[in-house]
């Protein structure tokens, strides 16, 4: 018999969240929880779907025969069908992707809409948590880095004129160009990315 708490050690051991065991193996995030609290018994393709994404064999999930005897006068567990496999949907992790780009129309769309559409699908379709979480990680960094620059130029502006009085002119047009152009740049050079397949995104996420 299986063993949830087995399945939640070799997750943890390998560093895997529920969220990147559930798109690694094609089963829903649900299952997943499901599975790990013990409310449901895994059978046949989830099991070895399992197995197959934590790189273990179908054994290593099964608990000790010992353990089994202790627990077999224990309330029996449920079992539940396996939920739908998460589907796979490459176009809209580019969309995704490319809907940081909003913040050229209004500023702060680059944190809305892409969050919006994270919340969408990302238990039902493959990558969209992560994906979703590494466009929102870079995007808040950048968010963060942009008002920084704007905060010091405004200081220098004050040091300018109380100093040497005089104007900085043109520097938050500089600014703004220069930060605007390095995050659309970015999100076209990850975009490209995702149309060959790759998932190696940008290195910050939530």
């Amino acid at each position: 018999m299986f063993s949830a708490e087995r399945i939640l050690t070799i997750r943890k051991s390998k560093g895997l969240s529920q969220e990147l065991l559930a798109e690694q193996s094609g089963i829903s995030l649900r299952t997943i929880q499901r599975v790990e609290q013990g409310d449901t018994v895994p059978r046949g393709h989830t099991l070895q779907a399992l197995a197959a994404a934590l790189d273990v064999p179908l054994e290593a999930l099964r608990e000790d025969e010992s353990a089994s005897a202790a627990v077999s006068d224990s309330a029996s567990i449920p079992v539940m069908p396996a939920e739908p496999a998460l589907r796979s949907d490459p176009q809209y992790l580019q969309l995704l992707n490319l809907s940081a780009l909003s913040f050229l129309v209004v500023p702060f769309l680059n944190l809305v809409v892409p969050f919006l559409l994270w919340r969408a699908h990302r238990l039902d379709t493959k990558h969209v948590a992560e994906v979703g979480r590494r466009v929102l990680g870079f995007q808040i960094l950048w968010q963060a880095a942009s008002f920084l620059l704007f905060a010091l130029a405004f200081l220098g502006q004050i040091i300018a004129f109380r100093y040497f009085n005089r104007k900085l002119p043109g520097l938050y047009v500089v600014i703004a160009a220069f930060t605007y152009a390095v995050n659309a740049m970015t999100i076209i050079y990850y975009n490209r990315k995702l149309k060959k397949g790759r998932l190696d995104l940008y290195p910050i996420r939530l």
